[in-house]
């Protein structure tokens, strides 16, 4: 695989496999791809299937593609454990067999998640004090996320990305006994909000300590339209955003891996 070195190469390499047709699971853009890029950790491979793009993600690679032809092998070496996601719409059919096709290829599906969005409207008051961490506090938070979230699956930023985040307000986190026992870690592009790791110390579970956190974010974010994705078993999860009007939108995904040895699920 050729290493990426700038965002221009990367949008050529993009255009020439992006017609009618292609599957992706992404669009590539330089608030997104351009730090990776600036760390030498994007590889691209062009295949007779497609365009193959890895992010490194520190314990794992993580797969984009723009898939032309499904027909044929996908035609490249993945260093174990690749983990790639694929989001699609009810009437989606295409990506749906995308998921087949990579199954095919050697992937395995290792769980389903399911999209809520809340529409834009009123915030509550957190019945709970929140705390905004300030970098100082990245190792904590990091090893907070890390104990709550999978490491393959997880979807959890590396710490330049938590540390970026942290200096834009982007993390909430309720604290008691100098520890951490909840944390809500967001995003806000444009007009729309994002949960992108809500989690509750196992022990406290059940509490009432997530709807200071959704109440904090939703205040966070001006009460802009908001999305979460869940795990699609996670009934707990669904009730307590729901409780906060989210509602599900029809958007599913399934996450897959390319395992390090036959019949390896992580």
């Amino acid at each position: 695989m050729e290493t990426i070195t700038a965002y221009e190469d990367l949008a050529r390499l993009v255009t020439g496999h992006f017609h009618r047709g292609v599957r992706t699971n992404t669009m590539v853009s330089p608030e997104e791809y351009g730090p990776a890029i600036a760390a030498g950790t994007l590889r691209a491979q062009a295949t007779p299937a497609g365009l193959l793009l890895l992010r490194d993600r520190g314990n794992h690679p993580r797969l984009t593609f723009y898939l032309g032809d499904l027909t044929v092998p996908l035609g490249a070496e993945l260093p174990p454990p690749t983990v790639t996601e694929v989001a699609f719409r009810p009437r989606d059919t295409g990506l749906r067999e995308t998921v087949s096709y990579l199954t095919a290829q050697g992937f395995v599906p290792v769980l389903e998640r399911l999209r809520l969005s809340r529409p834009a409207g009123e915030t509550g008051e957190p019945a709970l004090p929140l705390s905004t961490p300030a970098p100082e506090a990245l190792s904590s938070v990091q090893a907070f996320l890390q104990s709550n979230f999978s490491p393959l699956t997880g979807c959890l930023p590396n710490r330049e990305e938590l540390d970026r985040d942290l200096r834009q307000g982007r993390v909430l986190t309720l604290e008691e006994g100098g520890a951490i026992t909840g944390l809500l870690h967001f995003s806000l592009v444009g007009n729309t909000g994002e949960i992108r790791h809500l989690a509750v110390r196992s022990d406290l579970r059940g509490t009432g300590r997530t709807r200071p956190l959704l109440d904090g974010y939703l205040r966070a974010i001006g009460g802009v339209k908001s999305v979460v994705w869940t795990r699609s078993d996670d009934l707990a999860a669904q009730t307590a955003y729901q409780r906060r009007g989210f509602v599900p939108d029809g958007r599913r995904s399934v996450v897959l891996c390319y395992p390090e040895k036959e019949g390896m699920k992580p």
